[in-house]
């Protein structure tokens, strides 16, 4: 609100020249009524210099006398309401300041000073109301869009504001910072395609922005169109690479389609730019350890995890990358270095068994894993991968135990319903092996490992053979390439005396190159069972080389010399 200018005696005098009072009509009176406008305009002087020292009351005493022989003068009207507002008498001033608008509709002092009563006494609907006058009479006063503008925030009204920006547009042109306005304004409200049509004109004006493409890409992720969204957020990056709001969200959609190629060639050119930037290390060396290339993951990480304040996640990560590439001793050091300070570390105790175990230390894995069940007795995964140490160890009874804890825990749980039959075997306990596998089957019917050791253990007994060639079917339909499972369904068809479709599948296992001792006996057995001698010999005497002391082997490779 402009300040309002006090009177001066000249500006009175100007009031009076320019017929601001009303003029007097010849009549026979004249004389009478020139005397009363000259006593209201002697009275009304009194009250501007009174006024102007600041004595407002004094000021209303003479402009109440002058309203005494003029009561046609809006100027006196104003003048009483803004002695009343200097005084905090809003309501009084109002009453003045509707009557001098029934003298004069339009009169802008008297607009303004209305609008700043109503603002004073809190009278929001009726300030916005009277600002909207000011602005039909004079779409340029700035300062009354201002006030409707701050009304409107006030009552939490969007849209007024957006219509508000919407009449600068019109009346000022295309500037960018209405354009971001207006855009910004569309979006909370969920107009989305109206904020869309402001961010194209602000693209328009300014097509070096990398907000403007930023924004567009939310708006295309709110509307689920995710390819749109990751355009915009490319072009983001194109004007301003290291943008973190599209890192963030392009980051994000690749890892949910595992595109870590695509994580790797978005952050290429932000490392380019700041080698040490945190962020950029960290998805790339993950994206690097999914793609087990993990030399290069090691190389960004490592960096960041030297130093006792090193952040346990990136440990974590670290230890991974070290355990998959083979290092379990270094692997199991990060783990340490993480559970010396959280023993809460559920993953960090897991792993690092992991990693004694890879390094042929069960028994130290064990225990670390009774060490962790002390910190998570009801954790299921401990217990499945514990009850797997005892049975690696041949520990069967605390094995079978373990493994039962965990099903109590989770009845579907697939270590445990694998382990739990094959230690059961190993022990010739043939009743209670086959009735965990058909648990397990009815609770993981599409499990290819289970369907394929229960058909295999069924075809070594050289009972079921049928049900065991359906399971190992079904374990192909899910696996096709897994050299175990061609080897399974090889061997039953062997059992079954079908040596043809036996040496089909027998030889895809071998030819697959991840072919064991066994399967290379498998195939010989195949190839003696078709009278192919000497390709027997060739996988037998193959076989022996990885398994020296094989005495079956040995009596095999005898007979047929």
């Amino acid at each position: 609100m402009k300040k309002i200018l006090l009177h001066s005696t000249l500006l009175l005098t100007l009031v009076w020249a320019s017929g601001c009072m009303p003029a007097l009509k010849q009549h026979p009176h004249m004389d009478e009524h020139k005397a009363e406008r000259l006593k209201a305009r002697d009275f009304y002087t009194t009250g501007i210099f009174k006024q102007q020292q600041g004595h407002y009351n004094e000021a209303l005493v003479a402009f109440y006398q002058a309203l005494q022989y003029d009561t046609t003068s809006a100027t006196i009207y104003n003048s009483i309401a803004e002695n009343h507002m200097k005084l905090s008498h809003f309501e009084s001033a109002k009453i003045y300041l509707q009557k001098s608008l029934r003298l004069k509709p339009e009169n802008s002092e008297a607009l303004q000073l209305l609008a700043e009563c109503y603002l004073r006494l809190g009278q929001d609907d009726q300030a916005i109301a009277t600002f909207k006058r000011i602005l039909k009479a004079n779409p340029y006063d700035t300062d009354a869009r201002q006030y409707l503008i701050l009304l409107y925030e006030k009552n939490d009204d969007a849209l007024g504001i957006a219509k508000e920006n919407e009449a600068m547009l019109r009346l000022y042109g295309k500037s960018p910072e209405i354009l971001q306005r207006l855009s910004q304004i569309y979006i909370r409200q969920k107009m989305y395609n109206k904020a869309l049509y402001y961010l194209n004109e602000l693209q328009a004006i300014d097509s070096t922005s990398a907000e403007t493409p930023y924004l567009m890409g939310q708006i295309k992720d709110v509307q689920n169109q995710p390819d749109s969204a990751a355009f915009f957020y490319r072009k983001t990056l194109d004007r301003e690479p290291t943008h973190k709001g599209a890192l963030d969200r392009l980051t994000l959609r690749y890892r949910s389609k595992r595109d870590w190629k695509a994580i790797i060639d978005l952050y290429r050119p932000v490392l380019k730019a700041d080698s040490t930037n945190r962020a950029a290390r960290i998805m790339s060396a993950e994206a690097y350890y999914y793609l087990e290339t993990y030399d290069q993951a090691r190389r960004l990480l490592l960096p960041l995890v030297q130093g006792a304040e090193a952040d346990p996640a990136l440990m974590e990560l670290m230890g991974r990358i070290e355990l998959e590439s083979k290092h379990a001793a270094s692997a199991a050091s990060y783990f340490r270095r993480i559970l010396q300070h959280a023993h809460d570390n559920r993953i960090a105790w897991m792993f690092l068994a992991f990693s004694l175990s890879d390094m042929d230390s069960l028994q130290q894995a064990q225990k670390v894993f009774e060490e962790a069940l002390n910190h998570f007795p009801e954790d299921v995964n401990l217990w499945a991968f514990y009850g797997n140490n005892l049975q690696e160890q041949e520990f069967y009874e605390p094995a079978i135990s373990a493994y039962h804890k965990t099903l109590e825990l989770d009845s579907t749980n697939r270590t445990a319903l694998a382990g739990l039959p094959v230690i059961y075997e190993t022990l010739k306990m043939y009743t209670q092996c086959d009735s965990v596998y058909e648990l397990a089957i009815k609770r993981l019917p599409n499990n290819a490992l289970i369907l394929n050791n229960f058909g295999y253990s069924l075809s070594e007994r050289n009972i079921r053979l049928q049900d065991a060639l359906k399971m190992a079917q079904k374990a192909i339909s899910i696996q096709p390439d897994n050299a175990a499972y061609l080897d399974t369904i090889g061997w039953i068809y062997y059992k079954l005396g079908q040596f043809e479709k036996a040496a089909h599948y027998i030889q895809k296992a071998v030819d697959s190159g991840e072919a064991s001792a066994v399967v290379l006996e498998h195939l010989g057995d195949v190839y003696a069972g078709l009278e192919q001698v000497e390709q027997a010999r060739t996988y037998w005497q193959k076989s022996i080389e990885l398994e020296p002391d094989n005495p079956t082997l040995l009596k095999k490779l005898e007979k047929i010399k």
